[in-house]
C-alpha cells in the first residue's frame, strides 16, 4: 500500500510523544472467548443525534426547490435528507400528487451546510473602501479624474470595510439620491452625451435619473418575496423621481428591472415566435404519458437529477428515448439510439429533414394541420405577408368574436386591429373563406369550413391587382425541398439511417416530445432552433395531446405561476407594481388592479454587458441603422442592485464588462450569502441570510413541479450578522424615507411591518391568493398543513400533470398569436427583412466553419436584406446583422475568418452536475467532484483550490497538438476583442484575464467540440496575487473571502456579447407572461435578448506539464490509470478485460 505524500508528510510531522499517546489496534483471537470493544459504536451512532429537525426549501437555480428536512444538534446544522413528502400534497378540490415524486433532493443539497457555515459566506455587510470615501466627500461628479482617485477602475484591487447594517442603508438612501440628481433632467443628459451613450439610450430615460438605476432579483422564484421584491424597490424609485424634478404621479418614472431567464441564454426564445407564450415547459410527471421522448441537446440526467427518474423510467413503461447531441452524453447511455450531429444548431437542418420525410412518405395528420396550425393560411407571393380579407374584399370589417369565447373572456385587452381576420381557401365552395382567430379545431368544423393544404391561387386584390397566393404548406414543399437525405447529412452530419429512422419514428408514434435547455438555446440561432423543433411534431399532431410537445428546461424563471388576471386580481403584479402613490395601506386587505401602476420598466442586462450599448450599426446601404427596437431600448447603466444572483461573475464578456464597462458605474450593490465574483467587484455587499435561517416566510414554486411552497421561521438561527432579503429592502426604503423627509418610501413598505415570521405573510396573501392559481386559498391552512404538508399545496392548474395547450387541443382555444394557430410562418416585418420568416438552417454568427451566419436556402420565398454587408466583413456587430442567402452547395465551399485563423474548436458551456450554475462552484467537497483532479490535500501547489477546471477534449486531438492529458492549457478566442477590448500582452490584466485549465481527454467528444462546464469563479486581480505570493499558492483572495476555480481567467475569458437582431422586435404578437393580456415587442424574460455564450471558437496551446510541480504526465496517465495512458498494461483496459480478476479452485 502507497502512503500519499500528504499523509507522509503529517507522519513525518507528528511527535514521538503523540505517537506514543496511540493506542495499539485490539487483537481478537476467538471470538468465543473474548469479544472487541464496541464503546466506539455508540461514537458512531452519536453523529446522527439530533434534537429537532425543520423543513426548508433548498432553492437554488435548478428549476425542482425540493423540500428538505434539515438535523439541529446545538444548534448546529448538521445534516439535510429528503423528506419525502410529496405524496401527501393536495389542492383545494382534493387532487393529489402522487409518490413517484418522492425523493427529491440532490447531492448539492446534502452539503449546503458547507456553504452556510463556509470560508466564503458574506459574514455582515461590507463597503469598499474607495467608494465610501467618494460618499465621505459628498459624491462629487465621477468624471474621469475621480473615477481613477475613487477607484472605480479599479475595483478589483481596492479593500473592503466592515459596516454595520445602520450605517450601510445611510449609505445606500444617499448613493441612490446622488445617483438620481446626477442624470435627471438637462444636466444629467448632456452628461451622459458626454460621455459616449448612444442618443437612443439617453432619449429613452425620458429625462429621469430613476431609469439609471437597475435592480435584478436573482432568478425571482427561488425566494419569491426576497428576491423578486428586489422589483417592488425598482418601482418605488418613482417617488425619488418625483422629488428631485418635482413632478407628480403618472408623470414619474422608475427604475429598470434587469431580466434573468432571457439574460441567462436560459429562454427558448423561439416558443414565443411559435405559440405566442414565454415558455412551454411540463410538470415532469407528464413524462408519464410519452410514447417516445426526444433529449436533444439536454443532459437531464445530469442537469435534473431529482427528476430525472421520469424520463428513464420511459423504458420501462415500453416508449422510446432518443439523445441527439454532438458527443455521447449521459441521456445517450439511456436512449435507444443516439443521433450525433455537428455542434453548433446544424440540428436545425436535421429536424427540417425529417420534415420533408414526414410530408413524402405520408405521415402528416392531416387534419390537426389543417384545424391547429398556420399550414392552410394562405400567403401573398409579393410581399410574403399573410393575405387579408381586407386585401381582396372591398369594405371588409373583421368579424365579431364571439363573446363567450377564449379572447373576448379572457384576454383582458385584445385588440381586433392588431389581431385581424385571415384567409383559406376552402375545398367545400372552392373560393377564399375569411376566418378568425377563434376558428381553430371544432369550431371551425362547425362553420363547415375544409380548407386546403395544396395549390397556387390567383387573388384579386381591392387595388385592381392579380396575385397568387398559396397555403402555407404549399410553399413549405417548394422550401423543404434544399433538405433532402443527402444536403441534411451533409450539413447536421446525422447518419443517414438515423435521419431516417427519426422521422419515420416521429411519424409513427404517439406520443412524441421533445425536450431541450442550455444546449440549445445558448446559440445565437436558438429562435430558430426553437421553431425547428415544432415542425415534426405540428405535423405529426404532438402538441397538445398528454405526453407531447417541444420543451424546454433551463432556469425556474416562472413568474406566471403567479398569474394575474381581470377575474382573479393582479398576481405578481400585487407585489412588484403596485402603486407608490396610492399603497394599500391596511396590510389586512388585497391589492387590486385599482391600486398597480407600474413604473418600473423591464431592460435586458445583455446590452449592460454589450458595452452598455443598443444594437446599432453603420451598414454600408442604409447608414446609421437601429436594430434595437424601441421597445427594448436600454438606458444607460449607473446604479445596480442586485439579490440572489451571481450576475458580474457569469456575464458573457466578464472581463471587458469589469476592466472597462463598469467603470462607468456609479454603484453597484450586491445581495448575496456568499462572497462571490460579482461581489469582488462591487462597492456594496450586503449579507441576507440563507434559505435555513429564513425567519420571516418566503414562498417558491417551480416550473418542472405543481408545488407551492412556504417555508421559513423554524430553521436555524442566524448565524452571522445576517438578515432577511425583505428585511434589507424594508429598512433601505425606511432610511430612504429618512435621508429625503418624505414616508411615502416607508408607507410603501408598510406591507412588511411587524415581526417574523408574518412580517411577510401580507405580501405572500396578496401575491398568492390574487393569481389564478392560488384564488381561493387560505394562507394560514397552507402553513398549518391542512393540503398534506405544513407550507405546501398544488398549484391550481386545469390539469395535474400541468401540460401545455391541452385547452387548445381538448377545446379548441387559440394559441396566443396572431392568428391563433401555432405557427410555421411569421410575417413580422422584421422576421421578412432578416430571411427568418420560414423556418430555416442558419450558420452562427462566430461557431461555424463556414461563412458566419449565412442562411441556407435556394426558396424564392425567403429575400433577406444583406444591407451592402460584404462577406469578408470581420466586425462582430456587422456580423450579427447580415443576411446572406446561399444554397448548401455554396454555402459548403465558404470558410469562416477565425476557422482559417486556427479557432477551430467549438466549446459548449453545460452546466455541472455538482454546481447550480455558480452555486456550489467553491464549496469543498464538489469542488474535489466537479472535475478529474480534485485533491483534499492539494499536494500540487499549482491548483486552485481542492478541485479546479478541465476542459474535455477528443484525445485525437490533444495528440495532434502536442496535449497529454491533463496538462495546463491556455485557451483563447477571437483576440479582436477576447478576453476584453484592447488589451496587450504587457498588460497585467491580460495576465490575469486569459484562460488557463487543465486538459481532460474525453473520447465521447468529436475532434472539434470541446467541452467546459459553465458559471464558475473567475480569476480576480486578488486570487491571481494570491496565487502566485501565497505560500500555499490558493487562488484564494487574502483580503477578500473570495475563491477562484482557476489560476487564471475563467470559463468567460472565451465570450463576448451578442445581441440577436430576432430577438428585439417592437411587432412580435405575445401573450405577456404574468398576465392574461397580449402584448407586442419586448417583455423581460419573453421577447428580449437571449444570451448565447455558445457562439464562441477557439483554440488551444500548452501552457505546463501535468505532472506534479509542472513536470512530467499527471499522475494518473502515468501510473496507467487513464484510458489513454501511454503505458502498455493500461489499468483501464485491463479492468475491462477483467484481468483484476482472480478465480481460485
Amino acid at each position: 500500500m502507497q502512503v500519499s505524500a500528504g499523509v507522509a508528510t503529517a507522519m513525518a510531522l507528528t511527535s514521538k510523544k503523540v505517537g506514543a499517546q496511540l493506542k495499539p489496534v485490539v487483537k481478537v483471537g476467538n471470538p468465543l472467548e473474548a469479544y472487541p470493544d464496541r464503546r466506539w459504536e455508540e461514537v458512531y451512532r452519536d453523529q446522527y443525534k439530533y434534537e429537532r429537525s425543520f423543513t426548508y426549501c433548498c432553492s437554488p437555480n435548478d428549476t425542482h426547490q425540493c423540500r428538505v428536512r434539515g438535523f439541529v444538534r446545538n444548534g448546529i446544522l448538521m445534516r439535510i435528507e429528503q423528506n419525502y413528502d410529496h405524496h401527501k400534497v393536495r389542492d383545494l378540490y382534493g387532487n393529489q400528487a402522487d409518490a413517484a415524486w418522492n425523493p427529491r433532493m440532490c447531492l448539492r443539497g446534502m452539503t449546503f451546510p458547507r456553504r452556510a457555515y463556509g470560508p466564503y459566506r458574506n459574514k455582515y455587510p461590507m463597503i469598499r473602501v474607495g467608494w465610501k470615501q467618494w460618499a465621505d466627500d459628498g459624491f462629487p461628479y465621477l468624471d474621469k479624474e475621480n473615477r481613477e482617485k475613487y477607484k472605480f477602475t479599479s475595483r478589483g484591487t481596492d479593500e473592503f470595510v466592515r459596516m454595520t447594517w445602520d450605517q450601510t442603508f445611510t449609505y445606500l438612501a444617499k448613493g441612490h439620491v446622488a445617483v438620481g440628481k446626477a442624470y435627471s433632467g438637462a444636466r444629467g443628459a448632456q452628461r451622459l452625451k458626454n460621455e459616449g451613450y448612444q442618443p437612443e439610450m439617453i432619449e429613452a430615460m425620458g429625462g429621469s435619473g430613476s431609469r439609471v438605476m437597475k435592480y435584478r432579483g436573482g432568478m425571482g422564484l427561488l425566494g419569491v418575496v426576497g428576491k423578486y421584491g428586489i422589483y417592488r424597490l425598482a418601482n418605488m424609485v418613482a417617488l425619488l423621481d418625483a422629488i428631485i424634478r418635482g413632478r407628480g404621479p403618472g408623470k414619474v418614472l422608475g427604475g429598470r428591472a434587469w431580466s434573468n431567464y432571457t439574460w441567462h441564454g436560459d429562454q427558448a426564445p423561439g416558443h414565443s415566435w411559435t405559440h405566442g407564450m414565454q415558455t412551454s415547459d411540463i410538470d415532469f410527471a407528464d413524462h408519464r404519458y410519452a410514447k417516445l421522448t426526444i433529449q436533444w441537446g439536454k443532459n437531464l440526467i445530469e442537469n435534473k437529477m431529482p427528476e430525472a427518474h421520469w424520463y428513464t423510467e420511459i423504458m420501462e413503461r415500453g416508449g422510446t428515448l432518443v439523445s441527439i447531441a454532438p458527443e455521447y452524453n449521459p441521456p445517450a447511455t439511456k436512449a435507444d439510439y443516439w443521433v450525433p450531429v455537428r455542434a453548433g444548431l446544424s440540428d436545425i437542418a436535421l429536424f427540417l429533414g425529417c420534415a420533408k420525410i414526414i410530408m413524402d412518405e405520408g405521415l402528416v395528420d392531416v387534419n390537426f394541420v389543417k384545424e391547429y396550425t398556420d399550414m392552410p393560411l394562405l400567403v401573398r407571393t409579393d410581399t410574403l405577408m399573410r393575405l387579408h380579407p381586407d386585401d381582396f374584399i372591398p369594405g371588409y370589417r373583421n368579424q365579431d368574436l364571439p363573446k363567450d369565447g377564449f379572447t373576448t373572456k379572457w384576454m383582458k385587452n385584445f385588440n381586433r386591429d392588431k389581431m385581424p381576420d385571415f384567409v383559406v381557401w376552402d375545398a367545400n365552395t372552392d373560393k377564399p373563406v375569411a376566418i378568425t382567430r377563434e376558428d381553430i379545431g371544432s369550431k371551425m368544423k362547425k362553420k363547415n369550413i375544409d380548407p386546403v393544404l395544396d395549390g397556387v391561387f390567383d387573388i384579386k386584390l381591392v387595388s385592381g391587382k392579380t396575385i397568387p397566393v398559396m397555403p402555407l404548406y404549399e410553399m413549405y414543399k417548394v422550401h423543404l425541398k434544399d433538405y433532402d437525405i443527402d444536403t441534411t447529412n451533409q450539413i447536421c452530419h446525422a447518419p443517414k439511417d438515423l435521419i431516417v429512422r427519426l422521422a419515420r419514428d416521429i411519424g409513427t408514434i404517439m406520443p412524441v416530445e421533445i425536450h431541450y435547455g442550455e444546449g440549445i438555446n445558448h446559440y445565437f440561432h436558438a429562435t430558430m432552433h426553437n421553431r425547428a423543433s415544432y415542425v415534426p411534431l405540428m405535423l405529426t399532431g404532438n402538441v397538445g395531446p398528454k405526453g407531447s410537445g417541444s420543451h424546454t428546461w433551463a432556469g425556474n424563471y416562472k413568474a406566471g405561476n403567479y398569474q394575474g388576471s381581470h377575474w382573479s386580481g393582479p398576481g405578481f403584479a400585487a407585489m412588484v407594481a403596485e402603486d407608490p402613490f396610492n399603497p394599500v395601506m391596511d396590510i389586512a386587505k388585497n391589492t387590486d388592479w385599482a391600486n398597480v401602476k407600474g413604473y418600473l420598466k423591464g431592460e435586458e442586462v445583455s446590452y449592460w454587458a454589450h458595452r452598455d450599448k443598443a444594437l446599432i450599426v453603420n451598414t454600408p446601404r442604409y447608414g446609421r441603422k437601429v436594430f434595437t427596437g424601441r421597445s427594448h431600448m436600454p438606458c444607460p447603466t449607473k446604479l445596480v442592485w442586485f439579490v440572489n444572483v451571481n450576475v458580474i461573475n457569469n456575464a458573457k464578456w466578464f472581463y471587458e464588462l469589469v476592466f472597462n464597462t463598469n467603470n462607468n458605474v456609479d454603484m453597484i450593490v450586491a445581495q448575496d450569502i456568499e462572497f462571490t465574483g460579482s461581489c469582488e467587484y462591487s462597492d456594496i455587499v450586503l449579507a441576507p441570510n440563507c434559505w435555513a435561517e429564513f425567519e420571516s416566510y418566503e414562498i417558491t414554486s417551480a416550473c418542472s413541479n405543481p408545488f407551492h411552497q412556504i417555508w421559513g421561521g423554524t430553521g436555524i438561527k442566524p448565524i452571522f450578522d445576517t438578515i432577511d432579503d425583505n428585511l434589507i429592502h424594508r429598512q433601505f426604503a425606511r432610511r430612504l424615507a429618512e435621508v429625503t423627509g418624505d414616508k411615502r418610501f416607508s408607507d410603501y413598505m408598510k406591507v412588511y411591518e411587524g415581526e417574523a415570521p408574518n412580517r411577510t405573510k401580507a405580501m405572500i396573501r396578496r401575491l398568492f391568493t390574487t393569481s389564478t392559481t392560488g384564488m381561493g386559498y387560505n394562507i394560514d391552512d397552507i402553513i398549518n398543513g391542512k393540503y398534506g404538508e405544513p407550507g405546501c399545496c398544488l398549484l391550481l392548474f386545469r390539469t395535474y400533470p400541468r401540460s401545455p395547450f391541452w385547452e387548445m387541443y381538448t377545446e379548441s382555444k387559440p394559441y396566443y398569436t396572431p392568428n391563433g394557430r401555432i405557427q410555421f410562418y411569421n410575417d413580422e416585418p422584421e422576421a421578412i427583412e432578416w430571411g427568418e420568416n420560414f423556418i430555416v438552417h442558419r450558420e452562427g454568427p462566430e461557431a461555424t466553419p463556414y461563412l458566419p451566419n449565412v442562411i441556407v436556402s435556394t426558396n424564392p420565398y425567403i429575400r433577406p436584406d444583406d444591407y451592402g454587408i460584404p462577406e469578408d466583413e470581420q466586425d462582430p456587430d456587422l456580423r450579427h446583422v447580415r443576411n446572406i442567402k446561399k444554397p448548401w452547395s455554396a454555402v459548403r465551399t465558404t470558410k469562416n475568418f477565425l476557422w482559417e485563423k486556427g479557432y477551430r474548436f467549438y466549446c459548449v458551456t453545460p452546466k455541472s452536475r455538482h454546481t447550480a450554475h455558480s452555486s456550489w462552484a467553491t464549496t469543498d467537497w464538489n469542488m474535489i467532484w466537479n472535475n478529474n483532479f480534485g485533491d483534499p490535500y492539494r499536494m500540487d501547489k499549482r491548483s486552485p483550490g481542492v478541485g479546479e477546471w478541465q476542459v474535455h477534449m477528443n484525445p485525437f486531438l490533444c495528440k495532434d497538438l502536442g496535449i497529454n492529458d491533463g496538462d495546463y492549457i491556455y485557451c483563447d478566442a477571437n483576440p479582436a476583442d477576447r478576453p476584453y477590448m484592447g488589451w496587450k500582452p504587457s498588460d497585467p490584466r491580460y495576465k490575469v484575464a486569459r484562460l488557463m485549465l487543465r486538459a481532460k481527454y474525453n473520447p465521447a467528444y468529436p475532434y472539434h467540440t470541446t467541452m467546459m462546464k459553465h458559471a464558475t469563479w473567475a480569476s480576480t486581480e486578488r486570487t491571481v496575487k494570491a496565487h502566485e505570493e501565497r505560500p500555499d499558492g490558493r487562488a484564494m483572495s487574502m483580503t477578500t473571502p473570495y475563491q477562484s476555480n482557476f489560476r487564471y481567467g475563467g470559463q468567460q475569458s472565451i465570450t463576448r456579447s451578442w445581441l440577436m437582431p430576432m430577438h428585439q422586435t417592437d411587432s412580435l404578437f405575445h401573450k405577456a407572461k404574468s398576465k392574461m393580456k397580449f402584448k407586442h415587442g419586448y417583455e423581460a424574460d419573453n421577447h428580449a435578448v437571449n444570451a448565447v455564450p455558445k457562439e464562441t471558437l477557439v483554440k488551444f496551446s500548452k501552457a505546463e506539464d501535468g505532472g506534479l510541480h509542472g513536470k512530467g504526465l499527471w499522475e494518473p496517465v502515468r501510473t496507467g490509470y487513464t484510458p489513454e495512458s501511454p503505458l502498455k498494461d493500461r489499468f483501464a483496459e485491463m479492468y475491462l478485460a477483467g484481468q483484476y480478476i482472480r478465480v481460485k479452485i
